[in-house]
C-alpha cells in the first residue's frame, strides 16, 4: 500500500505482537514478535515466516501497562511482505477485525 493510499497516521512504535496463521507452505505457526508500526486500521511487524500476501492471521498486540498487561485482538490481512534479510520479512497487515484504538492531541497548533 503507498503511502498516499494510508488513510490513517502510522506510529513507529515497537509493541509485543503475537501473531498465528498459516505460512505460504500451508503450515500452521505462532510467533512473538514487535510491530514496526501501528494504526487505527493496521500495523507492520518482522518475522521470520514466510507469509504470502492475501494471507489472514490472528493478532494480538499485547500493551504493558503499569502494574497491568491489556491485551487488543483482531484479524489482519496481509498486504505486503518484503524481504529485508535472509529469514527477515517486514509485514504490512489491514485490520479486518476491531480497529485499534489511537489517540490524538485535540490541539490545533
Amino acid at each position: 500500500m503507498g503511502e498516499e493510499q494510508r488513510r490513517q497516521h502510522r506510529i513507529g512504535v515497537a509493541l509485543e505482537v503475537a501473531i498465528r496463521g498459516t505460512n505460504r507452505h500451508g503450515i500452521a505457526f505462532e510467533e512473538l514478535t514487535h510491530s514496526n508500526d501501528v494504526s487505527r486500521g493496521g500495523c507492520s511487524f518482522y518475522t521470520a515466516h514466510e507469509i504470502a500476501v492475501g494471507a489472514e492471521l490472528a493478532i494480538e498486540i499485547i500493551r504493558h501497562l503499569t502494574g497491568s498487561q491489556s491485551s487488543f485482538l483482531t484479524r489482519g490481512l496481509v498486504v505486503r511482505a518484503t524481504e529485508e534479510a535472509p529469514d527477515r520479512l517486514l509485514v504490512a497487515v489491514r485490520f479486518i477485525g476491531p480497529q485499534f484504538p489511537t489517540y490524538s492531541s485535540e490541539s490545533t497548533s
